[in-house]
C-alpha cells in the first residue's frame, strides 16, 4: 500500500515496485490512506504531509488502535530530528527523505517483507 498525494511521487513508487514484482494500491489522502489500514498489506509506504491529516496519526492509528504489525517505511520531505524519531518511536521501520532513490526504497522495503 502506497498512501501519498504527490502525483508524480506516487507514480515513480507505483512504476519501481511494479518493476521489483509488487502489486501496489494507491491512497492519496488521508482519508484514502485511513479506510486502507483496515485490510492487510505486506507493506506501507507513507507520506507524512497528506490532504485532510498527518501521516504519523495513520501510523498511530495502525499500531495502537489496529495493534497491526504491517511493516511501514516513512517516506517524507520532512527531515527534522524529532519527525524521524518520532515515526521510528510509533513503529515505523524505516524513513527515508524525499529526493529519494526508488531502487533503495524498494530494497528496503523487500528487506521489512522478508522478514515478516
Amino acid at each position: 500500500m502506497v498512501v501519498e498525494d504527490d502525483p508524480t511521487v506516487a507514480r515513480v513508487l507505483e512504476l519501481a515496485l511494479r518493476r521489483a514484482g509488487h502489486e501496489v494500491a494507491l491512497a492519496r489522502d488521508f482519508l484514502g490512506g485511513f479506510e486502507a489500514l483496515g485490510q492487510d498489506w505486506d507493506a506501507i509506504v507513507l507520506d507524512l504531509n497528506l490532504p485532510g491529516g498527518f501521516g504519523l496519526d495513520l501510523l498511530r492509528h495502525l499500531r495502537q488502535e489496529l495493534k497491526r504489525t504491517t511493516p511501514v517505511l516513512v517516506l517524507s520531505g520532512l527531515k527534522q530530528e524529532r519527525t524521524v524519531v518520532e515515526a521510528l518511536q510509533l513503529g515505523a521501520q524505516d524513513y527515508l527523505t524525499k529526493p529519494f532513490s526508488p531502487q533503495e526504497l524498494v530494497l528496503r522495503l523487500e528487506r521489512y517483507v522478508a522478514a515478516r
